[in-house]
């Protein structure tokens, strides 16, 4: 048998507006062989699937990727063997290629991430060319096909999304196929820190379907990629009362150290945490608390401090400075819990810092996202999993003592954040964040398509909070460069924002002291450690927070806020005291109520114990925002009296508001007790009504304007950032529930105010609101419509008040869909795939729907109208199509078209193809002649002896071919043919005719053979043909042709070599990988 060919290999490619797959292999054989070529494919089921054979002496085949019987997504293979030509029978063995995957691959390079906020490559790569938005695969301008990315997660619903990309579009933009590869684009992905403990997730990459005129790529979805996440968990860092301190890997110490320390710094970007101890609270024993921080990210620069002052007398006050007035939008969130006494900064990496304010100073809570693991230095240790390296240098180093562990971390005079501001970061990688959650989320839990150069964080809470961000970043004071801070001596505390941190601080500038000794039972006051001991089991060990959240708080947690407690009161020796370290308990029992948010609903105890604190101390009601605390009492736990709390006596009209001849944005409100506070706010609590029942539903707060003591006025709050709620729908009749609040926790007693619709309500005030409804007009889903008023969603359905005032009444008069028949006669011809749009139009103005009823053997007809045909029947027949049209109401109408099949009048064994430059359906074709023959029928035989071919013979002109007779004594010859075809030379003497017969479809070369023919006196002549890239230049001699080399001369000479892996595919010409070009691919 012949020797196999080479290993077939599949490259895909563009002929006019078709994409076709080109099997090539090479052959070693330099005898006469053809070659079949055997496609298949890879059936869903994992079978092979074979689609063609053909036979053919050149060394590649073609298939054409029709979207029928080859689509996007299908897994191709061909197969070659070889056969004598002399002995078609004797074949060789069949040589298989590689798979070929036709479509768009997603190509992560990791498939399994930790939740730590990095990015990861992700290809997105398509083997076959792309096509424009008209279609077409254009080369005259650059097109791109754009692509919709979105991401899904395990337990979405619940959880939120646990994955984000850098972009959720991409561009394919059309290319030269290399390999495999015809068009590719970059995205990256990066898990989302959610502090849940979740395990392991998947999440799953996928592309919504392609949109675009052609064809093949019309609905094509690519196969999804699934990226596992594992859980990473955060490490927290406490810093209560004297302060005792919990590093972030859980070892415990006391710092007794007063100045500016290092808390909290990443050694992998710009975030960094100093705090402020200063003397506190003990007349015997050296003792210091916090009184303030600053937290620096990136260009952000957030202070909350109460350092600059005397204990007792001072109250901390908060500050924000940045360096990019655009991402100090996003960079943090300021959230404000139990009426200012929590305060959270919150970061976009997930970082937070928590100040639980007391008149002696402040306890800190400190939150480290996953991506800081192993990356932290400071007080709070290495984060790293080992307690026993959390003592360390600035440069790593293990420290032994605790004092050179703290004295290591306490800044210099002056150099603290408190002071400046860092210089400029440069930060030149700035990554892209999108939520490109799938569209099968809820609106509430989807949060489109937006996009942040911050990560993103999926934050959660348990204790009520009050974002107050824009409060302090309305007005934010934006640092420029070189710009020396003042130092100042006062304060003014009614500005949130000064001018500068800088202020003296003496603490700063006194020596460290070492402790003075432990202090001992019993106190100078005469406490017993027994006494304390009791004392703190009643008021941490037994508090409601640690009933409450004992299923979640370890006994350690609890136990060790018990000994904080204990130390406390020995060091301090003051009563006031004893419920400081409550907050750590707090702040644990939200932790674990974060972590274990799967399971919340078996810690409801817990979440009503954060939100109301002490149960309300029996003054008020728990509810979902907190306490709700009855009349007398206020603060978020209603354990103080108060008498701020104003009344509301009356609305302006009652309450009653025609939003069409009204202004109802604004509304006025009498009572007493009003005061001119910077606190005064109105709170709207919307009536929602669910099966009949009214549900309370989460309120608006909304800064009130002051008229005088007795008057003031409420702006409705903005829904959709769009207008007034209520106010610019067509909604019928709504209630608002309205109260006044003073100091903004404590709210007066409620009023209602009713907007309505006057267009089809007529409401009047008599013992109460009534509103009845107007003639001829229809309240469905409370909005109003008139009579005959369609369904926005259903034209199916109208108003129509005679039959029902609340419902959708069905349309009494339905007209089927209109077919629009063909504007001439429909035509096709033989062998043509005949498509048409077919056109019908709904009266009522709903989607219409196509059904074939009858046909054709092999014909289609889509919903939207698209008939299909392979016209394979004999020519003049004509054939109907009957099909069915049905509206969004179930209306049917019955129609047919007909198709007349005419015959393909090419000659020659000319091919038809659809003239598209012709009415669709208009059966006008073009003949695509064979080698030899033109006109627009193919009927003309081309005159192969133009010019003289023979030169002294006599030439005499054949299809496609011609022969010379030689005058006698001379023979016919060949010289230096330059064509890669097969020639068969017949050889004569005297005056018989030579025929010259070739396969070449290539003018050139036949022009080139009409050169080199003719009838000479020497002859040089190989007994087999030449193989590919050789030439006969001695008898029974085959060379290789010029740019040539290697055993078959199949191998291509570039000069200069190619460069950077480039490949040489023919003379001196280099086929560049991506992203190199020029002659040699040295650009």
């Amino acid at each position: 048998p012949p020797p196999a060919p080479s290993v077939p290999v599949i490259v895909s490619e563009v002929k006019g507006h078709t994409v076709y797959l080109r099997c090539s292999f090479d052959s070693s054989s330099s005898s006469s062989v053809g070659f079949v070529v055997a496609w298949s494919r890879l059936s869903p089921e994992g079978r092979k699937e074979e689609l063609r054979q053909e036979a053919t002496i050149h060394t590649s085949a073609l298939i054409e990727l029709d979207g029928f019987n080859l689509r996007l997504g299908d897994r191709i293979y061909c197969s070659s063997s070889s056969f004598l030509l002399e002995s078609p029978d004797i074949r060789g063995t069949p040589v298989e290629s590689q798979e070929f995957f036709a479509g768009i691959k997603l190509k992560p390079e990791v498939s399994r991430v930790s939740e730590n906020g990095r990015q990861h490559r992700l290809l997105v790569e398509s083997s076959v060319p792309v096509p424009c938005p008209d279609g077409s695969f254009s080369s005259a301008e650059k097109c791109v096909l754009s692509l919709q990315l979105s991401t899904s997660s395990e337990d979405e619903d619940l959880l939120g999304a646990d994955l984000s990309l850098s972009s959720c579009k991409v561009d394919l933009s059309q290319g030269r196929c290399s390999g495999q590869v015809c068009s590719r684009v970059l995205v990256h992905f990066s898990p989302n820190t959610d502090f849940i403990k979740d395990g392991e997730r998947i999440s799953q990459i996928s592309v919504k379907p392609v949109v675009t005129q052609n064809f093949l790529w019309n609905g094509y979805s690519p196969e999804p990629v699934q990226i596992t996440i594992t859980d990473v968990p955060p490490a927290y860092c406490y810093s209560f009362t004297d302060p005792h301190m919990i590093t972030f890997d859980g070892r415990y110490y006391e710092n007794y150290q007063i100045g500016t320390f290092v808390l909290y710094k990443s050694d992998d970007r710009p975030f960094e945490v100093h705090v402020r101890q200063w003397e506190c609270g003990s007349l015997v024993h050296a003792a210091s608390c916090v009184c303030g921080f600053v937290a620096w990210d990136g260009g952000d620069v957030v202070a909350f401090d109460m350092c600059e002052g005397e204990m007792g007398d001072t109250k901390p006050r908060l500050s924000v400075k940045s360096r990019n007035a655009k991402r100090v939008k996003s960079g943090f969130r300021i959230s404000e819990s139990y009426q200012g006494r929590k305060v959270t900064i919150t970061f976009s990496s997930g970082a937070f810092v928590r100040a639980d304010v007391s008149d002696w100073g402040m306890s800190l809570t400190l939150r480290a996202p996953s991506s800081d693991q192993n990356h932290t230095l400071g007080l709070c240790g290495t984060y790293d999993g080992w307690p026993d390296n959390d003592f360390h240098s600035a440069g790593g180093a293990v420290l032994e003592q605790l004092q050179d562990f703290i004295s290591e971390w306490r800044l210099p005079a002056g150099s603290s954040l408190f002071d400046s501001m860092p210089a400029v970061v440069n930060t030149p990688n700035i990554h892209t964040y999108c939520n490109c959650q799938a569209d099968h989320l809820k609106p509430s839990l989807r949060s489109g398509s937006s996009c942040s150069n911050h990560r993103l964080v999926n934050f959660l809470t348990f204790i009520p909070a009050l974002d107050v961000t824009a409060k302090y970043i309305s007005s934010v004071e934006l640092q420029k460069e070189n710009k020396k801070p003042q130092l100042t001596s006062g304060r003014s505390e009614s500005s949130p924002h000064p001018e500068s941190f800088s202020y003296f601080f003496p603490e700063d500038h006194e020596f460290s002291v070492q402790p003075d000794g432990l202090p001992r039972w019993p106190t100078p006051a005469g406490l017993t450690q027994q006494q304390a001991q009791a004392q703190c089991e009643r008021a941490v060990g037994n508090s409601s927070v640690a009933v409450g959240c004992r299923l979640l708080l370890a006994g350690s947690t609890v136990s060790r806020a018990v000994a904080m407690c204990v130390a406390d009161l020995q060091l301090k020796d003051e009563p006031s005291w004893l419920n400081a370290t409550l907050p750590l308990l707090e702040n644990e029992c939200e932790r674990k109520l974060v972590e274990e948010w799967r399971r919340w609903e078996e810690h409801r105890d817990a979440a009503s114990t954060l939100r109301c604190p002490d149960l309300c101390n029996g003054n008020g009601q728990c509810s979902e925002l907190g306490c709700v605390c009855f009349p007398g009492f206020g603060s978020h736990d209603c354990s103080e009296l108060t008498d701020q709390i104003p009344e509301i006596n009356k609305l302006r009209k009652e309450g009653l508001c025609n939003i069409r001849q009204e202004d109802c944005s604004t509304i006025q409100v009498s009572g007493h007790g009003f005061k001119d506070s910077s606190q005064l706010k109105c709170e709207f609590v919307k009536e929602k009504i669910e099966d009949g029942e009214s549900v309370t539903v989460s309120p608006w707060f909304v800064q009130a304007t002051f008229l005088n003591e007795t008057g003031l006025e409420c702006r409705l709050p903005l829904e959709d950032n769009q207008g007034p709620a209520d106010t610019v729908t067509n909604r019928a009749v709504t209630h608002w529930q309205i109260k006044v609040s003073n100091d903004g926790y404590s709210y007066s007693n409620a009023k209602i105010l009713t907007l309505y619709d006057g267009g089809c309500q007529i409401c009047s005030l008599d013992t109460e609101i009534m509103c009845t409804l107007r003639e001829k007009t229809c309240i469905i889903g409370d909005l109003c419509y008139n009579e005959g008023e369609s369904n926005p969603s259903n034209p199916c359905f109208t108003c129509r008040p005679d039959l029902s005032k609340h419902t959708w009444s069905k349309v009494e008069k339905n007209e089927p869909p209109l077919f629009q028949p063909p504007q001439m006669p429909l035509r096709s011809f033989q062998e043509e795939s005949f498509i048409y749009q077919l056109q019908a139009q709904d009266l009522e103005g709903s989607v219409v729907l196509f059904s074939l009823v009858s046909g054709p053997k092999g014909a289609s007809l889509s919903s939207a109208g698209l008939l299909v045909w392979k016209a394979t029947s004999k020519p003049t027949d004509t054939h109907t199509f009957q099909f069915t049209v049905t509206d969004a109401c179930s209306a049917e109408m019955h129609a047919s078209v007909q198709v007349s099949v005419q015959s393909c009048d090419c000659l020659n064994a000319a091919s038809c193809i659809t003239n598209v430059n012709s009415p669709v359906g208009s059966a006008e074709y073009i003949c695509v002649c064979p080698d030899g023959f033109t006109g627009w029928r193919c009927e003309v035989d081309v005159d192969d002896c133009k010019p003289n071919p023979c030169r002294l013979g006599r030439c005499v002109d054949q299809p496609n071919s011609f022969s010379c007779i030689c005058p006698p004594g001379m023979t016919e010859e060949m010289q230096n043919v330059n064509f890669f075809t097969t020639l068969s030379i017949l050889l004569f003497k005297s005056i018989k005719p030579v025929n010259f017969l070739t396969d070449s479809k290539n003018k050139k070369e036949k022009q080139e053979l009409k050169k080199a023919s003719g009838c000479f006196l020497a002859i040089t002549v190989c007994r087999y043909p030449c193989g590919q890239n050789m030439e006969c230049s001695l008898p029974n001699t085959c060379t290789c042709r010029e740019g040539y080399t290697g055993y078959n001369c199949h191998t291509a000479v570039c000069r200069p070599d190619c460069q950077n892996q480039g490949r040489c595919v023919k003379p001196d010409m280099c086929e560049c990988p991506v992203g190199y070009s020029g002659p040699s691919c040295e650009e």
